[in-house]
């Protein structure tokens, strides 16, 4: 009489099974006591939970579209469950399990190297800082940032892996500039004067000059894309958010964001082979745009040359000179991370705002040494995007232009925001740093 073995693959069913009959009458359970969406999301964190410990490039990626989809902002109630907490950490707990199993380096690269010399500078400044306990906070907070520069650079690293994270920022790009067009042409819009202006959403990235800042930032990423990929039917897709992206300008009403605009028509055109085309080119997009905007945003454009008037632009100027008083209190590391807006009237400001620029707002919170690891940051980030677009690959070249413009951009329109600590840049140079690692050397430079 023969003896039944019970094989490998038996027990392994057997166990699947009963793993799935224990979810699934706990799931039962669970359905009869408490509300169906707490059960869902349960779920759903448990599924995402072991994808991200498994694959930390799904976390990594995910990490990325949550800042740009902003569920938070057509779900208010998911912003009690911190989600890009519970990414960050999913993820980071799975890549740093995979480093030490691999004896891999957990820490490698100039970058993420330098953004946590970055972080380190905000924790000193919370010693002398006028407001000790919301500076601690405010460098906790920048952790997930942190989390989030690390996981992009260690994890996106092939090209396949960076090529799709391109292209899902062009995609990105058309959806921010559409998330701005359906506010404005639903009613969703702040109201400066008598003219009517759109942001993304009502939480990130809803004020209306940080959404023409960032859609700029990524529009030259749009149209390198559009010249260089490969896949021709994705220029649809990249020319309909080069589009997009002129309008929802345009609606922001953001003078910022004009003055962004024209920067970014130089630039395109300082870089293009073609030097007479390039200009007609660029001279009949900006005369479409601002032709086809409405009169009221014309208006509010030709105040910039008369901003002595302006109360708002004279109140930024004060902003500015208040940032250097708080520098002068103490040179070496600002008043303290997030404290501008609480102690700007103790300064001389005006009121109680941030300092509508990037620079001047790390100047006055981290001091000195806070702002030479920001440009350090910034300045580098640029040479690697100028360095990766001479190369003859399609997707470094893209890549390298559209950073590299984009970045320069930006830098224009932050003059005018309080974009210091956002994660919108970082990530486009992790991906840019990330390139230059790992890609270049395979990548054959022009002469």
């Amino acid at each position: 009489m023969g003896v039944r073995v019970e094989t490998p693959v038996l027990r392994r069913d057997l166990l699947v099974w009963g793993i799935a009959a224990i979810v699934g009458i706990a799931a039962g359970v669970s359905l009869l006591l408490v509300d169906i969406a707490f059960v869902v999301g349960v779920v759903g964190a448990i599924i995402a939970a072991c994808i991200f410990l498994v694959n930390p490039f799904a976390g990594s990626i995910t990490f990325i579209a949550f800042y740009y989809l902003r569920p938070v902002d057509f779900f208010p109630q998911l912003a009690m469950l911190r989600i890009p907490l519970f990414i960050a950490s999913i993820t980071s707990t799975g890549l740093f399990v995979k480093l030490l199993l691999t004896r891999q380096k957990l820490i490698e690269g100039w970058y993420v190297k330098w953004f946590i010399a970055w972080w380190i500078v905000m924790f000193l400044s919370v010693p002398l800082s006028l407001y000790r306990s919301q500076s601690f906070s405010a460098a906790q907070d920048f952790a997930k940032s942190v989390a989030m520069v690390w996981m992009i650079y260690m994890t996106i690293r092939t090209e396949n892996q960076i090529m799709f994270a391109v292209r899902m920022l062009a995609w990105m790009a058309l959806w921010l500039a559409g998330s701005g067009i359906y506010n404005y042409m639903t009613g969703n819009v702040e109201v400066s004067g008598e003219l009517q202006r759109a942001g993304a959403e009502s939480n990130m990235l809803g004020d209306p000059n940080d959404l023409a800042a960032y859609i700029l930032m990524l529009f030259p990423l749009c149209y390198y894309l559009f010249f260089n990929d490969p896949k021709r039917w994705l220029r649809l897709i990249y020319g309909a958010a080069m589009l997009t992206i002129l309008v929802a300008v345009v609606y922001t009403g953001s003078r910022g964001g004009f003055i962004g605009l024209i920067a970014l028509l130089f630039l395109l055109w300082l870089f293009s082979k073609r030097k007479i085309l390039g200009l007609f080119i660029g001279l009949a997009v900006f005369g479409a745009v601002w032709f086809a905007a409405p009169a009221e945003y014309r208006e509010r454009m030709r105040s910039i040359t008369n901003y002595q008037q302006d109360e708002s632009a004279m109140n930024r100027v004060e902003y500015r000179k208040a940032a250097v008083r708080m520098f002068k209190h103490n040179p070496f590391t600002g008043i303290g991370l997030g404290n501008f807006r609480d102690f700007a009237r103790d300064f001389g400001a005006p009121a109680s705002q941030t300092t509508h620029n990037m620079y001047y707002l790390v100047l006055a919170e981290l001091g000195g040494l806070g702002l030479f690891v920001f440009l350090n940051i910034w300045l580098r980030s640029l040479k690697a995007a100028w360095q990766i677009a001479r190369s003859r690959m399609w997707l470094l070249n893209a890549l390298g232009m559209g950073a590299f413009v984009g970045l320069l951009n930006l830098m224009v329109t932050g003059y005018f925001l309080s974009i210091s600590y956002y994660p919108y840049q970082y990530i486009l140079m992790a991906l840019v740093v990330s390139a230059h690692a790992h890609l270049l050397p395979r990548g054959e430079l022009t002469t």
